[in-house]
């Protein structure tokens, strides 16, 4: 597969192609010159390269965007950069009055190439006035063009349909976006494909080529559509079939491309980050219902932020934006898709079968074989109340194993009957419920008498049994003695028995160095301002500690039970993430193949799957060294745990400052860790442990 770029670098790329093929392009910005290249290093090389016609301008927006017209109205090619697409509203009055309108005002058309450029978006944590997505109070503005940017497109043919327009254009680029790579070679990963369809391949569709049934169709720009991408993903593992669909203009909204996918489609949903009101999706909704209304099985959904001001705090600001949950849950609450059966059968052939109904004791809830190294597991709630009518797919229970959280998802639609009280033990395979015909099942009883209990169900007697469905009288519930105190929670479980099997099996050595990281700290700041992502010296040692496996691969290695060495052929890192339900260890796998942004990336994307109970099974597996942290302020020194199957464990505790004399004998201050090395002293002595630190030491201080 092709290596992707990053979305900044294909952009940056795209505007290089754009001047070296027009000698009247112009780029007006505020510090879009060389050394800076723009707030978002877009810019970069631009000024260098073109220095008569990269101009980094005053902090005005309204000034820039009204030399942009004037130069426009001269035949020129002007490309504007708004540093963030909040300060967009200071250049509305030369975009309405002056840009848009001098395409048609002077009695004769006049090209107007003018593409304004704006960042847009949260996630990154930038407060109110630097995160909006002010894309909606652009719509409607004649002559006036609305691209953005997503991993699905490439810059370069978005620059060119937008200025093939000789109209004006608003390009926004979701901030998110700059430091993640793109889609390329037709896929998204292994299950997902994608194809761009319609005028100038404006339509990115992603969907699984093995699918089937009518899929639902989520609509999501820009950045959304990684968030709409990773609710399909989760939906599909509750039985519905998505299609994402992101255009790259959004306005006009291109209609005919969606005509060839609107009609088998189960439903319509359009997620845009903007609040609500007056937004994209409506205008997407206002032209589905007046132009493919005969095509669609229902309205047009939408979802969007919250209605409220952006906040900084990142835990709050995820409470604010859309994200993938609120797309899912969206998706979720759509009825399921049901076969409609034909009716055009041939004289000569059978009529159509008459529908069948489910058995009148209903469909058992089976516990499916979650985890192969747990013998049960806990059923931890309920997601659907006792009786409740449920739709085929829709989660109905979650059952923790001792590493993650999954939910069962109801096979058919029905009546649920729960069999199993919230809190019980369950074995792979036992049916904790059932799922009944809603025709099985009997009305209430009128005028408040007495119901009569259904021969066909029986219930479980015992302490499996759930309170509200259909109790035993008194009498015949028998009582046995609890004993005192409560039980240890599945996960922790698995982590005891893990410590104890180290603790029995593996002859563990330790050794501890001390490690000036502040060049490590530095090194991550520039790559989070350079990449966006959330880098830090967690990121880096990280990094470090994947270089190292060909110069010592002995550390990576296991013995397996035959007493033999099995070398890893890369480096899988473990990370040790702790949510508060639990210690868990997923696995960066071939870690040495990511780069520093695409790293933080994985490290982000595990630990929130851990912070909502979705780490899976492979999420867990193939580790070959496990990178331990341990940065609780004021811990300086950890012995961490070595995994069954792993023969070292590095510990990164928290950093602290010192004072130490330099070589001149003068003060200076420096950041240091003392990063700890437990190891299998069956496969490693304390010499190769000790130059494996030296080693990371030096990557670390370069």
């Amino acid at each position: 597969m092709t290596r992707a770029e990053r979305v900044s670098r294909n952009l940056n790329r795209a505007l290089h192609a754009l001047f070296a093929a027009d000698e009247r392009a112009w780029l007006l910005g505020e510090d879009v010159a060389d050394p800076y290249g723009g707030a978002f290093k877009v810019t970069q090389g631009l000024s260098t390269a073109y220095p008569d016609r990269v101009l980094s301008t005053p902090l005005s927006e309204n000034g820039i965007t009204g030399v942009a017209g004037g130069l426009a109205l001269c035949g020129d090619t002007v490309i504007v950069e708004i540093m963030f697409g909040d300060f967009a509203g200071l250049a509305f009055d030369p975009i309405l009055n002056l840009i848009t309108k001098s395409v048609t005002m002077y009695g004769e058309r006049t090209p107007m190439r003018v593409v304004i450029r704006c960042p847009v978006g949260g996630g990154r944590g930038y407060g109110a006035t630097h995160s909006q997505s002010p894309q909606k109070h652009f719509i409607g503005i004649p002559h006036l063009a609305l691209y953005e940017l997503s991993p699905l497109h490439d810059a370069a043919d978005v620059l060119a349909a937008a200025l093939r327009r000789d109209e004006p254009a608003m390009l926004f680029e979701d901030k998110v976006l700059y430091g993640r790579r793109r889609y390329v070679d037709g896929r998204v990963d292994d299950r997902l494909a994608f194809e761009l369809r319609g005028d100038d391949g404006n339509w990115a569709r992603v969907h699984d080529p093995d699918a089937t049934g009518a899929p639902t169709l989520v609509i999501a720009p820009g950045g959304v559509a990684d968030r709409a991408i990773a609710a399909a993903t989760r939906a599909a593992e509750r039985g519905r079939t998505v299609e994402v669909l992101v255009p790259a203009r959004l306005y006009p909204v291109d209609v005919d491309g969606l005509r060839g996918l609107l009609g088998g489609a189960h439903g319509v949903i359009v997620a845009e980050e903007s609040t609500a009101g007056g937004t994209w999706g409506s205008e997407v909704a206002a032209r589905l219902h007046a132009e493919a209304w005969p095509l669609l099985r229902g309205p047009v959904e939408l979802v969007s932020s919250a209605d409220r001001v952006i906040p900084s705090a990142p835990h709050l600001e995820r409470t604010m934006l859309l994200g993938a949950e609120a797309i899912l849950d969206r998706i979720m609450r759509l009825p399921a898709a049901v076969p409609v059966p034909r009716t055009d059968h041939s004289p000569g052939g059978p009529p159509p079968s008459a529908p069948t109904s489910a058995s009148p004791s209903g469909v058992p809830v089976d516990v499916p074989r979650l985890n192969p190294n747990d013998d049960s597991y806990v059923l931890l709630e309920w997601l659907v109340a006792d009786g409740a009518t449920v739709e085929a797919g829709e989660p109905i229970a979650a059952v923790e194993t001792s590493k993650a959280i999954e939910e069962l998802a109801a096979t058919q639609a029905g009546v649920l009957r729960q069999e199993v009280t919230a809190g019980t033990d369950c074995a792979p395979g036992a049916p904790i419920g059932r799922i009944r015909s809603a025709s099985a099942v009997p009305l209430p009883p009128p005028n408040g008498t007495a119901a009569v209990r259904p021969d066909p169900a029986p219930v479980r007697s015992g302490p499996g049994s759930p309170a509200a469905a259909y109790p035993e009288p008194a009498a015949a519930v028998g009582t046995r003695a609890v004993p005192p105190g409560r039980p240890l929670p599945p996960a922790q479980r698995r982590i005891a028995d893990v410590v104890a099997t180290s603790h029995r099996e593996i002859p563990v050595a330790f050794t501890a160095v001390r490690v000036d990281v502040t060049a490590a700290l530095s090194y991550a700041r520039r790559a989070a301002d350079e990449t966006g992502a959330a880098v830090g010296l967690t990121e880096v040692v990280i990094a470090a500690v994947a270089a190292l496996h060909e110069r010592f691969p002995g550390l990576y290695a296991r013995l397996t039970d035959d007493g033999r060495i099995l070398d890893a052929e890369a480096p899988s890192i473990g990370l040790t993430v702790d949510v508060g339900t639990g210690l868990f260890l997923p696995v960066i796998r071939d870690a040495a193949r990511l780069d520093l942004g695409d790293l933080a990336d994985a490290v982000v994307a595990l630990r929130m799957k851990a912070l909502r109970g979705r780490l899976r099974e492979e999420d867990m597996a193939g580790m070959n060294v496990l990178v331990a942290l341990n940065d609780t302020p004021g811990v300086t020194v950890a012995r961490p745990i070595i995994p069954p199957g792993v023969t070292c464990a590095l510990s990164l505790p928290d950093v602290h400052r010192e004072v130490v004399l330099d070589g001149d004998g003068g003060v200076r201050e420096r950041t240091v860790a003392d990063l700890g090395l437990a190891y299998d002293h069956r496969l490693v002595n304390g010499a190769q442990a000790g130059a494996y630190l030296a080693a990371l030491g030096d990557a670390l201080h370069r």
